[in-house]
């Protein structure tokens, strides 16, 4: 099974039969410093009992201050149900909720500020993993400062993030013992600069991830926008609906406009989208993100936008008449 989709595992997987352990009296009660203390014995916990955890509902006080918090299993709830679309062009994903119970709640005390486990319900409506592969969910992969400073010191001497991190499975003696995915490692490196300023960032909601999946054939890339406190390159990613309208599907902030930068929101991008690729790509002839293009999406056909070719025809033929007509014929297109 691959190790990157264990938060998706089924009952018939690798996984351990439900062995629903009732450790109500061991945890509740239990006293905790501060509410992220509390937060790390319950991933703990869950890692040790093959699931994994995140952060629930919060309470607040009068104040506003947190006054009760819960740490559920991951597979807590149910999925948000879609409009079924009849020529869907993407598979459905693996469902990963399952409406489990299992939770705790820790609250503050009111003499010293402590966090104790108030309450706790840990029997779960699901398969649970092997311990071989709870370190391969969500909550559980984490890169730490020590890996992200090995491996910049390995791709600046021109060493391939694939290489990085099997060199760094090779030192913890397997994959289990990494602690994190190549995925993991790839976004560490590119998510922030040298001084730990955030370096690359890509926003999509539901609703143009919705879009995409109807108007996402064609899709147009830009970085002519630099109107932001840092100066970093502002990159929209979008597309025209059946109105003839322009819908934004995703929009990305990159530190630069090397081929890298590049590579790096369209990979992001297409995990947004569930990898549904497109099939033409308009830009602006960037050389850099025609070679970002062709490594992510060797298949996509590369289009120029309207100004660029009305550009070209005009330096390439300099007849007035015939880049009127041209301009003319785009338009009415």
């Amino acid at each position: 099974m691959d190790h990157t989709d264990v938060d998706n595992v089924k009952p018939t997987d690798e996984c351990h039969e439900v062995h629903n352990v009732d450790e109500y009296d061991i945890l509740v009660g239990k006293l905790f410093s501060s509410r992220d203390q509390a937060w790390y014995f319950y991933k703990g916990f869950a890692q040790e009992h093959g699931f994994s955890a995140r952060k629930g509902t919060t309470r607040l006080d009068v104040e506003g201050n947190v006054k009760t918090q819960e740490f559920c299993c991951s597979k807590e709830g149910f999925r948000v149900s879609k409009v079924n679309i009849v020529d869907r062009q993407r598979a459905h994903t693996p469902v990963t909720r399952t409406g489990c119970k299992a939770r705790v709640i820790v609250t503050v005390t009111n003499t010293n500020d402590q966090w104790v486990i108030s309450k706790s319900y840990q029997k779960h409506n699901h398969a649970l993993c092997t311990p071989a592969m709870t370190p391969f969910m969500c909550s559980n992969r984490v890169v730490c400062k020590v890996d992200i400073d090995e491996a910049t010191t390995l791709k600046e001497v021109g060493v391939g993030t694939s290489q990085v991190i099997n060199y760094l499975t090779q030192q913890a003696g397997g994959y289990h013992n990494v602690g994190f995915t190549y995925k993991d490692l790839y976004n560490a490196l590119q998510r922030v600069d040298e001084s730990g300023v955030l370096h690359y960032l890509i926003w999509s909601d539901s609703t143009s991830r919705s879009d995409y999946v109807c108007f996402g054939d064609v899709i147009a890339l830009n970085t002519t926008y630099k109107n932001n406190l840092y100066g970093r390159p502002i990159m929209p990613i979008v597309g025209v609906n059946h109105h003839h309208n322009t819908i934004v599907f995703a929009t990305a902030i990159i530190a630069d406009e090397m081929s890298q930068s590049f590579e790096w929101v369209l990979h992001n991008f297409l995990e947004a989208m569930m990898n549904k690729l497109p099939i033409s790509i308009v830009i602006n002839g960037d050389r850099a993100m025609q070679r970002a293009i062709k490594s992510v999406i060797p298949n996509a056909k590369h289009r120029l936008y309207f100004w660029h070719l009305s550009r070209n025809a005009q330096a390439n033929i300099g007849d007035l008449k015939f880049t009127t007509a041209f301009s003319k014929c785009m338009a009415f297109w």
